[in-house]
């Protein structure tokens, strides 16, 4: 076994005070030594595909490319992968990255993902984690966008022990966009700590990311979302919102909202809403034989079903479907 040792991840751009705990993220954890690398691939266009042993490389050069990777993990083993994708001027790709393991499976994995999105292209990235109750992973994702290209990532975090997952995006060309849909339930013991961070270099680009989720048990969850207004971007825009229920009165949320500025002619909006079911809210749902308990379930199952939808495969929606209980 080897310690695999993180002191300084998830780190937002201007950082607050100590006590806070939420500057940045930190952990140890024991696994394999021996790195691994299968991933199946499923391309269901002509898609380029580079595979080299950890390294994707993934390039789209028109319209309607689609391709499906699909990480399968053993119990008590390490992985580590890295993915460029591409999207040549004009194209249009969606990625669509799905993670699994046994349900009660432990091990480690690493994913490296570089989003280059070339002038008025479109990448939409999806990544779904289902891994085993015990496993860890480090999810960090790096972006580029381009004149006139969007770059749309949906994120769903459902299983692991501690999930630490990234997504830091520049907006370097003229009216580039970055949107955003990210579900999750961290329930029981498990930790997941988020960070979002999207820089703005050009003129009238455009920023959205939302957030939902349920945080019950003993879970922590911390989300840190950041716009950044740089100097000479006028006229560009961003909101980011965030709503989290918490179901247990052990439960931990640690929520950083975060705009920041250094040029006038922009405009940012940001809010997190945070919260338990009401009184009315349980009221009525008893009064039609639903419990407490089942209504809990219930509104779990909304937040994730919602961002779920936005994804085109239907099968991985199954799966997603299964692994909350839906089916």
């Amino acid at each position: 076994m080897k310690t695999y040792s993180y002191k300084e991840i998830n780190k937002i751009p201007c950082l607050t005070w100590n006590w806070l705990k939420m500057n940045r993220a930190s952990f140890e954890v024991e696994s394999d030594e021996n790195i691994c690398s299968d991933v199946a691939v499923e391309n269901q266009t002509d898609t380029f595909l580079d595979i080299k042993g950890e390294k994707t490389e993934i390039t789209a050069t028109k319209s309607g490319e689609s391709v499906l990777l699909h990480f399968d993990f053993a119990d008590g083993r390490t992985y580590s992968h890295e993915q460029t994708i591409t999207a040549q001027e004009n194209s249009e790709i969606t990625v669509v990255m799905d993670y699994t393991s046994g349900a009660c499976d432990s091990g480690f994995s690493t994913i490296k993902t570089h989003l280059i999105a070339k002038p008025y292209s479109k990448i939409h990235l999806i990544k779904v984690q289902l891994l085993g109750e015990k496993y860890v992973q480090i999810d960090d994702t790096d972006a580029v966008c381009e004149d006139g290209a969007l770059i749309d990532v949906t994120q769903i975090e459902l299983g692991g022990s501690k999930t630490f997952a990234q997504v830091i995006t520049d907006l370097n060309g003229y009216q580039a966009k970055f949107h955003s849909d990210t579900a999750f339930i961290a329930k029981d013991s498990q930790v997941l700590d988020m960070n979002y961070l999207v820089n703005h270099f050009g003129q009238k680009t455009d920023t959205k990311m939302n957030v939902k989720g349920v945080v019950d048990g003993n879970a922590v969850k911390t989300y840190r979302g950041t716009i950044d207004f740089k100097n000479g971007c006028a006229g560009s825009t961003g909101d980011e919102q965030e709503e989290t229920l918490l179901m247990s009165p052990t439960a931990i949320n640690k929520s950083i909202p975060m705009i920041l500025c250094d040029e006038e002619d922009v405009a940012g909006t940001h809010g997190a809403t945070l919260g338990r079911l009401s009184a009315e809210e349980l009221f009525y749902m008893n009064s039609r034989g639903i419990s407490e308990k089942e209504a809990k379930k219930m509104m779990s199952k909304a937040k994730i079903i919602s961002v779920a939808n936005l994804i085109p495969d239907e099968s991985l929606k199954q799966k997603i479907f299964a692994f909350i209980g839906e089916e």
